[in-house]
């Protein structure tokens, strides 16, 4: 499940070009429709507390695994608990771990790989330290950590972050290496620049959209990696609505209720679906070919 996406050809992106990499994702009718749903479900989890019909955790024993209807849209649980607030909520958590796991490897792993391709001396520790952590498959290693650290939605957003590590190090390196061999930053050298300058002002820029596209390719594997976790029982915990504990809690009650898997298994193969549609989506927009036209 470990991917890494890398651009095809260099070049260097104005704010215009990507403004027109944007009209190009939005023409695209894959890309616009999962950018469309994402959006959707954005909102619906933003808003879950006022979209949501009852409370997530409120218990009906004279309801239980009712099947969906007017009354319960997505039906109810064993104890009588609204499913279709519960997937709201479950979506929250889902865009929260997968989203924040996202940036914390962007934050620690963009100034690590920004470093490996810069300076020689220290491209073969980093470079040490990435395949190290790739030698242990995403989910296996998220596992891992997560077994060490105790369940948490804290743990699961970290385990998942470390996890996708070394894939946001080796983009970051691979586009440093790449741009400071260009013309544009050996003219800032011969201007003074200095070291942070030439990262900061000059190679980070023209490095974002690599690890944009990087990150649209994350961020799904990270949803699909907090609900495998909270299924193992090993990243966030009743009551916390989680997809995750949601499929987990009716594998006993499949005969009777199977909506209370199927609903958000759905919820999540859409998700991750349409993320990755709007991923490749962005990714064919910002090719350097198409920012040329």
């Amino acid at each position: 499940m470990t991917t890494v996406v890398e651009l095809p050809t260099p070049t260097v992106v104005a704010p215009r070009s990507r403004r027109r990499a944007l009209r190009r994702v939005l023409r695209n009718p894959l890309a616009a429709a999962g950018l469309v749903v994402v959006v959707v479900v954005l909102a619906a989890a933003a808003l879950a507390d006022l979209l949501a019909p009852y409370p997530f955790d409120l218990v009906d024993f004279d309801a239980t695994l009712q099947p969906p209807s007017l009354a319960h849209w997505f039906g109810t649980d064993e104890l009588g608990r609204d499913q279709l607030s519960r997937v709201l909520h479950g979506l929250r958590v889902s865009m929260i771990v997968g989203v924040m796991s996202v940036v914390l490897s962007l934050v620690v792993g963009v100034p690590l790989g920004l470093l490996a391709g810069f300076y020689r001396l220290l491209d073969p520790v980093i470079s040490r330290l990435t395949d190290t952590l790739l030698a242990f498959p995403f989910l296996v290693l998220a596992v891992g950590l997560a077994a060490i650290l105790g369940p948490s939605l804290t743990t699961a957003t970290v385990a998942l972050a470390v996890g996708l590590l070394p894939l946001i190090i080796r983009v970051a390196r691979s586009e440093t290496l790449r741009l400071r061999e260009m013309d544009f930053v050996a003219a800032a050298v011969a201007d003074g620049a200095d070291d942070l300058e030439l990262l900061r002002r000059h190679i980070l820029p023209n490095a974002v959209n690599a690890l944009l596209v990087q990150a649209t390719v994350a961020v799904p594997l990270a949803i699909i990696g907090e609900a495998i976790l909270s299924f193992l029982g090993l990243g966030v915990r009743p009551p916390i609505p989680s997809l995750g504990v949601m499929i987990a809690s009716a594998q006993p009650l499949f005969r009777d209720g199977p909506w209370l898997a199927v609903i958000p298994g759905v919820a999540i193969v859409v998700l991750t679906l349409a993320l990755n549609l709007f991923g490749d989506g962005l990714r064919d927009a910002l090719d350097p070919r198409e920012l040329r036209r």
